[in-house]
């Protein structure tokens, strides 16, 4: 059963970060271990979450179509959190129920939207939820008490259709979507052999809009560098202030800046209990912090960046993280380089107990997002078409091989998934020229290799951008417009792409093309990174750019998928690829498909800056 899958590094001795789901086996954990560790985590408080449904779902539903219908006159016209809370929030009456069910139990109660954040002593859990609970350790997850059977919900919290997240066994942990290149050569920024490449020779290759160029009322000009909008980065480390300043030096981006300073992290928000500084030994989550910060600083140099921090990438976390950042509503974007494999939400991977019911909350808070004008952005995995381990390998621990399947959140239909590929630029000897030449998006075959030390083989899988067909989601009005289908297709993903990278040290060798990277900073070193946790960050700080120019744009997809429609010179299309499953003619050539979706961008043309000069030569007054 999944209730017993642990995480564990993936050839640790190879690589630094997940490349795949997080897998590991409980029994890495000896039982004496485990009832030790029970006794020690009873005499702390246990804390859970309980998710209400919201009210109105269908009016709901149609204001969030409204709200993104340009001939609508409710079109664009957000919600605040106050609003948001009057008209969709839980009837007062059914959260005075649970509350008094829960404070009836000797429970501590907090409400925060639509959920209830609990605190209580584990005997008052147990007794509440006819269930007992032991410590449960994952990897990359803090050790807490879980409940050694399913939840046993009393009638205040079922009849109201409730949600606990906090104390059960579900999916494992979400795992980053980054690691090192196989080989890094910061030197060579030039389109072949190993190319790792600076933020501003993205900016060149994707056609940013000049650094020198502006946007506003002609006595409210303003540089279009993101200036006045607001990006948040959700993960599970600090970084350090270091390594921002280094990135940008290297490039000597003061030289040119009008406060002749480089741009800097704005603030920091700690949620869920997470604590300042790096995780220590967790070299995953502080390098994807450090990967999410820079790129989108280095596509946005003027927005503003907001960190929250939470301790781990369990269900219970990241919704905390989620729900902080909407209940604030300072972000105009917000960035995920995290997700796992849907299918481990099902039964077939929980011996016959279905966790799909966790997603509710999350489509709860990203329907809030979006109603108030936030878009969230997420890196849509990085094994290609083929994203989970078979239950054969995952559940029975026998020789299994990888099977299709798409990542969450970034299925979600109120979620921009981030897709691509590698990049090749234009080279002129004596020149850091780094204009847009082609991209391609070929899978890179993996190794056969028992990944997670389970005594078996897992074979078949491939690395590059992850996508394909939700099996939990159906397809949104925006895609059935543009993708065709019916009311029983499912939601397709990626929606967008950029630059991914590939050919990781455990794919089959050669790869096929493509090592491209980039660079950036962590723990005072360079490093050169792949994975679509470079493409996420990177496509929020081009979003930035579209909120300065245009404001808030809520769900971007409807934006997007309009965009490819009527304006296709926006995109870089017929891309060619293949991820592990079917090439990049599938489903609609030349217009759609699971590597990089609608296509790469031309950001000058993405965010409607039709009259500005573009991002030159890196290192210049137009790309510093």
């Amino acid at each position: 059963m999944l209730d017993r899958i642990r995480r564990r590094p993936l050839l640790a001795a190879v690589l630094s970060a997940s490349l795949l789901c997080a897998l590991g086996t409980a029994n890495a954990v000896p039982d004496a271990s485990i009832a030790a560790m029970t006794a020690t985590l009873r005499s702390a408080p246990v804390n859970f979450d309980v998710h209400l449904p919201l009210r109105d779902q269908a009016g709901l539903d149609a204001l969030l179509a409204d709200i993104q219908d340009p001939v609508s006159p409710q079109y664009h016209h957000w919600l605040t959190p106050a609003e948001f809370q009057r008209r969709f929030a839980p009837a007062p009456a059914q959260v005075a129920q649970v509350r008094a069910a829960l404070q009836a139990a000797h429970m501590n109660v907090t409400e925060q939207g639509a959920t209830l954040h609990v605190s209580a002593s584990a005997n008052n859990v147990e007794q509440l939820f006819a269930v007992p609970l032991t410590a449960e350790v994952q990897q990359g997850s803090q050790a807490r008490l879980a409940a050694a059977a399913p939840l046993q919900l009393p009638a205040a919290l079922r009849d109201t259709g409730a949600t606990v997240t906090g104390l059960t066994r579900g999916a494992p942990p979400m795992h980053v979507n980054w690691q090192r290149a196989s080989t890094k050569n910061p030197a060579n920024r030039y389109g072949a052999g190993g190319t790792t490449y600076w933020y501003n020779d993205l900016k060149q290759a994707y056609g940013y809009p000049s650094y020198q160029a502006t946007t506003g009322a002609a006595a409210q000009q303003r540089r279009l560098d993101g200036t006045g909008s607001t990006i948040a980065i959700l993960i599970s480390s600090d970084v350090l202030d270091s390594d921002i300043k280094a990135m940008f030096d290297h490039e000597n981006f003061s030289r040119y800046a009008a406060n002749h300073a480089d741009p800097t992290l704005y603030a920091r928000h700690y949620v869920a209990g997470a604590k300042p500084g790096l995780q220590d030994g967790n070299d995953a989550a502080a390098g994807e912090a450090a990967l999410d910060v820079e790129m989108a600083l280095g596509g946005a140099p003027g927005a503003r960046v907001l960190l929250y921090v939470i301790p781990d990438l369990s269900d219970a976390s990241v919704l905390a993280g989620y729900r902080q950042i909407v209940q604030d509503n300072q972000a105009d974007v917000v960035s995920s380089s995290f997700g796992g494999c849907e299918l481990y939400y099902t039964a077939a991977y929980n011996g016959g107990k279905d966790f799909t019911s966790l997603l509710r909350p999350y489509d709860a808070v990203f329907k809030q997002g979006n109603a108030q004008g936030i878009t969230f952005v997420a890196s849509s995995g990085d094994n290609a078409g083929l994203d989970c381990a078979d239950t054969q390998y995952a559940v029975n621990h026998k020789d299994g091989r990888f099977v299709a399947g798409v990542e969450h959140p970034a299925a979600s239909p109120h979620v921009t998934a981030v897709g691509g590929g590698n990049l090749l630029t234009a080279y002129k000897k004596g020149s850091l020229e780094s204009g847009y030449k082609s991209e391609s998006a070929y899978g890179d075959p993996l190794e056969t290799a028992d990944y997670y030390g389970f005594g078996a083989n897992l074979a078949g899988g491939y690395w590059g951008a992850g996508g394909g067909v939700s099996t939990l989601f159906q397809r949104p009005a925006y895609q059935l417009r543009a993708l065709g289908g019916t009311r029983t297709s499912m939601r397709a993903l990626p929606d967008i792409g950029m630059l991914v990278g590939g050919c990781p040290g455990i794919a089959t060798q050669p790869c096929r093309e493509g090592d491209s990277s980039v660079a950036t900073y962590f723990k005072g070193g360079i490093e050169a990174v792949i994975g679509t946790s470079v493409a996420a960050p990177e496509f929020a700080g081009a979003v930035a750019l579209l909120v300065e120019k245009q404001g808030r744009q809520g769900n971007l997809n409807d934006y997007l998928y309009r965009l490819a429609a009527n304006g296709p010179e926006a995109l870089h299309r017929g891309i060619p690829g293949y991820n592990g499953v079917v090439d990049n003619n599938q489903p609609i050539k030349g217009k759609y498909n699971y590597t990089v979706g609608l296509g790469t961008p031309v950001v000058r043309l993405l965010i409607g800056a039709l009259d500005a000069a573009p991002a030159g030569v890196p290192r210049s007054p137009s790309n510093p």
